[in-house]
């Protein structure tokens, strides 16, 4: 990821001295940039997420999740999966905390670094009703996002609310509707596709909203976003608010899920996982 950054911050001042400093989200200019398949791991897989030191979790079609270190050896596989039906999402902001959250029963699951059974939280009858949304926290918690009034809350391992924002609609026209929370560099992000990027910290006060919408799978790395439009990976720097976009590898095959992480671009289609290298 180094050198990705060092060559897009290169970009970045070219535009700046240039005077662009808006945001340049309708940009037509797209780099064609270089990605070197390193390693595929063929199966059937419905979701799949990869944490900070490199390791893959994927989701098999049976409700398996396997947990692969970055050399491709198996580390562990949890079999529990279907208790709570289809998985939502995989957290793995904290490698030696996962949270598996279930949408349709407002059910959270916690797995150590083995995919152990850590523990397990369910909203409903502590009085969350819509929650779309869960991420770790910076302190081994865990953020919710309850759209029934609008608020961001933390929550610690057995359900009991340790702080709330304000409600939302008190800030904002509308209220944030939440594809995805993530706490990274002392901020928390809330991913909206209609409205942007919400940016908060860890006490609630609102510090700005980036206007990028229909972005997918948007990842934060220190002071960059990274998502997916169509066959282009946008990367936005935060700062300057300004975008430059990178072909993807030409594939065959549809693509359902892609994540872009430590230099690495992991592209998930019907037949495996494919990850590349940025040269």
């Amino acid at each position: 990821m180094a050198r990705f950054l060092t060559s897009f911050i290169i970009v970045i001042l070219f535009f700046c001295n240039q005077g662009f400093t808006q945001f340049l989200q309708n940009d037509s200019a797209v780099f064609q940039q270089k990605f070197k398949l390193e390693q595929s791991i063929e199966g059937s897989f419905n979701l799949f997420n990869v944490d900070a030191i490199g390791n893959i979790y994927l989701i098999t079609p049976t409700d398996q999740l396997k947990k692969i270190k970055p050399d491709g050896t198996l580390v562990a596989v949890y079999n529990d999966v279907k208790r709570f039906g289809k998985i939502s999402a995989i957290d793995v902001q904290n490698p030696l905390k996962l949270l598996i959250y279930y949408k349709n029963y407002s059910a959270i699951i916690m797995l150590d670094k083995l995919l152990s059974f850590r523990n397990q939280i369910e909203l409903k009858p502590l009085q969350f009703f819509d929650v779309n949304a869960v991420a770790n926290t910076y302190d081994n918690n865990i953020w919710i996002y309850d759209e029934q009034n609008f608020k961001i809350k933390k929550l610690d391992d057995k359900g009991l609310l340790l702080l709330e924002f304000a409600d939302l609609r008190t800030l904002f026209d509308i209220g944030p509707t939440a594809e995805k929370l993530i706490d990274e560099d002392n901020h928390l992000y809330l991913i909206d596709k209609e409205q942007g990027v919400f940016i908060f910290d860890y006490y609630g006060a609102f510090s700005r909203l980036i206007p990028i919408k229909e972005l997918s799978n948007i990842a934060i790395e220190k002071n960059y976003l990274i998502g997916f439009r169509d066959s282009i990976m946008e990367v936005v720097q935060m700062k300057y608010l300004t975008s430059t976009k990178y072909a993807l590898p030409v594939l065959s095959e549809k693509i359902k899920s892609l994540k872009f992480i430590n230099n690495k671009l992991y592209i998930l289609t019907k037949t495996g996982l494919n990850i590349y290298r940025l040269d």
